[in-house]
């Protein structure tokens, strides 16, 4: 090997190591790390500065934006909500009956649309339908999310990863995946999947007590309530809230004012609120703070025990939801200066089901957080529409542009039918079908742009030539050479194996499309270098970086109903582990029935 291409695979193979590290790290977005591994293999001189953009001109990327766009018209038009309300009424009966319908709706709902969108308009659902059969919800929303992955290997457009992979392969010189090419073999190994989440992973499921009825309980926010009344000495006498700071500096909230006279309640006071003397704070926080506060600002605490004052039509408690790619993901409430923006008041967080009660205004959100806030139902209505959060319930939201219902669907079907009939590709259907989406009203241009996860687009357009510099630089054949030294003995049956188990552990632990990136190359090196079909062994790929079941890391749905469901880590390896050995198994015997090794 020339000593030039000694030089360059080491580098794609040190590139490699440190966007796996940053991957694994969980500290940088992952478009950011995209960027940052773009970045490198320019300077290193494995992609030069003209094929930079070369990423985002993979039909790929264009497709995953219009699949959102679509994602984005079904939901505004109600459509998805549609489907939730009729899966209420017919899960009567049985928990088993219930779990039936439930995976009857996600899994092919998850075929044609991003499967977080699924999983996020159907989880207030089943959560209600769990306090209906007094169930607990973690009985139910791991099979949600486990579903929804399945569901999204049955169709090329189910999951991003698969589009990705897809694109790759025109990369790299094979023939172009259709529509429904790996559909038949998704069936089976899909099918498999119902049957152990409804017998052996519905025993394995853990049945967590359903939290408490009251909200204030399940979130030991009673304990951190406490009534502060402003004496006449105080300093705050005549100042705003805003001006005090006193939140920022000792972490404490006011919920409520009641003024000494009675005469006036503010149940949501804001920045400009002006204190009076005796009025009554209703403050949430940590008893030393409090302490602290009382101390150094003249206030004394009240004798009793506070109330959260609510009254119908003018507060309500509710949970909302931190959605995966979510605009707030990283951001503070005082960053947010979420009051002031969303009109409510954010009284405690839980996360992976522990509530936080430290200075929670400074605490940066993760996706799965669940927040427990306060406000009018019109505010929560705007809250949950506007998508950066999304309200768990009880309050009923009315559907949007129900009238455009069905022509929403005729455009889905438009786009799914039209490749179908090797009319055009996907790429070109799914475009026309965005463009559609907003020409007849069911999106605004503003939503359209909005529906998009702008991450996921830059994440692939950034990361597509690392995939290439590992395939030209001979990085593919020299891991390939090692993996097919390992799998000898284990013949053509044992590499497709080895392949899909490595892709399924590699997706737990980095994004799932980075784990499909890396390897997808390399299979088919080792393919090629076998003179086989490589075409079992990229499905391999695509299959198992779409489903992860392991971790609640390892796909973002999992991460969605980590902290409603009150699971522990544990939890997903115990009922997702032997799931994804069993699909393991039946992959590695189905794959070669459809995609014969030798063509």
């Amino acid at each position: 090997m020339p000593e030039a291409l000694d030089k360059d695979v080491l580098l794609t193979l040190g590139i490699t190591a440190g966007a796996l590290a940053l991957f694994l790290w969980n500290r940088l977005r992952v478009d950011i790390v995209g960027l940052i591994v773009l970045a490198a293999l320019v300077l290193a001189g494995l992609v030069q500065p003209d094929e930079v953009p070369s990423g985002f001109a993979n039909e790929a990327v264009f497709t995953v934006a219009a699949m959102l766009v679509l994602s984005a018209g079904l939901m505004r038009t109600g459509l998805l909500e549609s489907v939730a309300s009729w899966m209420g009424r017919t899960a009567r009966g049985s928990k088993v009956r219930l779990l039936l319908v439930m995976l009857a709706v996600v899994i092919p709902v998850s075929a044609f649309l991003n499967n977080t969108a699924a999983v996020a308009i159907l989880l207030p659902v089943v959560l209600g339908l769990a306090r209906e059969f007094d169930a607990a919800p973690s009985e139910l929303l791991m099979p949600l999310s486990f579903g929804s992955q399945l569901g999204g290997i049955l169709t090329l457009i189910g999951t991003s990863t698969n589009l990705l992979v897809a694109g790759l392969v025109l990369d790299l010189g094979l023939d172009r995946i259709g529509l429904f090419t790996i559909t038949p073999a998704a069936l089976v190994i899909t099918g498999v999947g119902i049957l152990y989440l409804v017998t052996v992973g519905r025993w394995l499921t853990p049945e967590r007590a359903a939290p408490p009825r009251d909200l204030l309980s399940s979130y030991e926010l009673r304990e951190y309530l406490t009534g502060l009344i402003v004496e006449p000495a105080s300093r705050l006498v005549g100042r705003s809230l805003g001006t005090t700071r006193f939140g920022q500096q000792y972490g404490l909230q006011v919920i409520a004012i009641q003024r000494a006279d009675d005469r006036e309640h503010i149940r949501f006071p804001s920045g400009r609120t002006v204190l009076h003397a005796g009025d009554l704070l209703l403050v949430t926080g940590k008893v030393a703070d409090i302490a602290r506060i009382e101390q150094s600002h003249g206030l004394r605490i009240s004798g009793t025990r506070p109330e959260l004052p609510l009254q119908a039509g003018e507060g309500r408690l509710a949970e909302v939801i931190v959605p995966p790619r979510s605009r707030v993901v990283g951001r503070t409430l005082q960053e947010l200066d979420f009051r002031s923006r969303y009109r409510v008041t954010a009284l405690a967080v839980q996360r992976h089901g522990v509530s936080l009660h430290e200075r929670i205004g400074n605490v940066p959100l993760l996706p799965g957080d669940v927040l427990l806030v306060q406000g009018t139902t019109e505010s929560l209505y705007i809250l949950h529409r506007q998508g950066d959060l999304a309200l768990l319930g009880p309050i009923h939201l009315p559907a949007r542009r129900t009238g455009k219902r069905h022509l929403a669907l005729g455009i889905l079907a438009f786009v799914v039918l039209l490749p179908a009939f090797g009319v055009v590709p996907i790429t070109v259907s799914s475009l026309l079908g965005a463009l559609a989406m907003v020409l007849t009203g069911c999106l605004t241009p503003e939503e359209a742009y909005q529906g998009i996860d702008w991450s996921v687009v830059v994440l692939l357009g950034a990361i597509l030539p690392l995939g290439l510099a590992i395939q030209r630089t001979g990085t593919a054949e020299l891991l390939a050479n090692s993996l097919l030294w390992l799998t000898t003995p284990l013949g053509v049956y044992g590499l497709l194996a080895t392949v899909y188990v490595l892709t399924a552990i590699l997706t737990e632990v980095i994004s799932n499309n980075a784990a499909a990136l890396v390897l997808t190359p390399i299979a088919v090196a080792a393919a090629t270098a076998l003179g086989l079909s490589p075409m079992p062994f990229v499905i391999a790929v695509m299959f198992a970086a779409s489903t992860s079941f392991m971790t609640p890391i390892g796909y973002q749905t999992n991460t969605f109903i980590y902290g409603p469901g009150g699971y522990r880590f544990i939890d997903f390896l115990r009922v997702g582990g032997p799931l994804n050995l069993v699909l393991a198994m039946v992959t590695t015997l189905v794959l070669p029935i459809f995609f014969p090794f030798r063509p």
